[in-house]
């Protein structure tokens, strides 16, 4: 899955990253009217598993600007394939679906998240998938083609129309080599012809899909909105909830810039606060908010993505100081222990410095 853009706000930052793999691209394939598939091959391979993402650097008019796409593709090879639906027509998406070909050379962070087949329990497992949700799901299902074929899944995704139905011709190929794979596809718009299952996901018409979602592992992505829905469905059905995962990507700058701080704010008074220096700015943190929050209230832009700690996008330099830390897998124990940070989930015990 790819972070949604926030317009023409695109984060980006010109330093170097702290880590950074080398990659060609030697294909790209349409999947969809709005969605293409890019296949890279790094300079030095790398591992990883099914249902992680990675940061690509994409040089953008001599800057760089930093997106993270789930690896649509299952490991155990030295090639892997991302999947990016286009958004705003004036972002990173867009002008990868422009200029990125066979030969473009690109630069990306190892990838990195605990949204994976690891979580699961048992093979009996739902995906449920909406847009470009299906990304992480696809290369967990590619993966669990080889490693059990014969496990019990059930694919339920949710498009807009026909035209935007994502892998559908991967998984007619899966389901020949699945026997017990069940694939259910809902469309929001159909159009004449369309005879399958229409309108937006419901308890009822899941309950028709996949009867049994309460026993089952679920992995899901896609909007905020639609997982939610789909963790309610899945609670009243009676689910367990450690059964049910989700990936989160979400665009954090407009809400962390919607709670901005103001000097008559009473809060101020309540938490404690101190200087954070970011290059040759000095800034004012609190002793409650995260570098990022504290960063963007202030105007200083740093790149973003899931907020939550799990992407990476947000990692910096840690110059000096100290901090609390509730990191989700974004971040490895090597960067950690170089002096890295991710300023979605790091709040300050102290003056801080750090370079982005």
């Amino acid at each position: 899955m790819d972070m949604p853009e926030a317009g023409d706000n695109v984060a980006v930052r010109t330093s170097e990253s702290a880590k950074e793999l080398l990659l060609t691209c030697i294909g790209v394939r349409d999947e969809t009217p709005t969605i293409k598939t890019f296949s890279f091959q790094a300079e030095t391979p790398f591992g990883h598993e099914a249902g992680q993402a990675l940061t690509l650097v994409l040089d953008i008019d001599g800057v760089d600007a930093f997106r993270t796409f789930s690896i649509s593709s299952p490991p155990g090879t030295d090639r892997f394939e991302i999947t990016i639906k286009a958004h705003n027509s004036a972002g990173a998406t867009a002008w990868m679906h422009r200029m990125v070909a066979p030969g473009s050379c690109l630069k990306a962070r190892p990838p990195r998240g605990h949204f994976t087949l690891s979580k699961r329990r048992s093979d009996r497992i739902a995906f449920v998938s909406a847009g470009s949700g299906a990304t992480p799901l696809m290369a967990m299902l590619a993966e669990l083609a080889t490693l059990a074929p014969d496990a019990d899944v059930s694919w339920v995704h949710a498009a807009r129309d026909a035209s935007e139905i994502l892998f559908a011709e991967r998984l007619a190929e899966l389901q020949r080599a699945m026997p017990n794979l069940q694939v259910s596809i809902v469309i929001s718009r159909p159009g004449p012809g369309w005879t399958g299952y229409r309108g937006r996901l419901s308890r009822r018409m899941m309950s028709v899909m996949v009867p049994d979602l309460a026993r089952r592992d679920v992995f899901c992505c896609g909007p905020s909105a639609f997982m939610q829905e789909v963790r309610l469905i899945h609670a009243a059905e009676g689910g367990d909830k450690a059964g049910f995962h989700s990936e989160t990507f979400g665009g954090v700058v407009a809400p962390v810039l919607a709670k901005q701080i103001t000097e008559d704010d009473t809060g101020l008074d309540a938490s404690e606060s101190f200087t954070l220096t970011v290059g040759t700015r000095t800034l004012d943190i609190r002793s409650d908010e995260s570098v990022l929050q504290a960063s963007l209230r202030q105007g200083v832009i740093i790149p973003c993505g899931c907020g939550q700690g799990m992407c990476g996008t947000c990692l910096v330099k840690k110059l000096g100081g100290e901090v609390e830390t509730s990191y989700q897998g974004g971040i490895t124990p090597e960067e950690e222990s170089e002096g890295y940070i991710l300023a979605c989930s790091a709040k300050p015990l102290g003056n801080l410095a750090i370079s982005i």
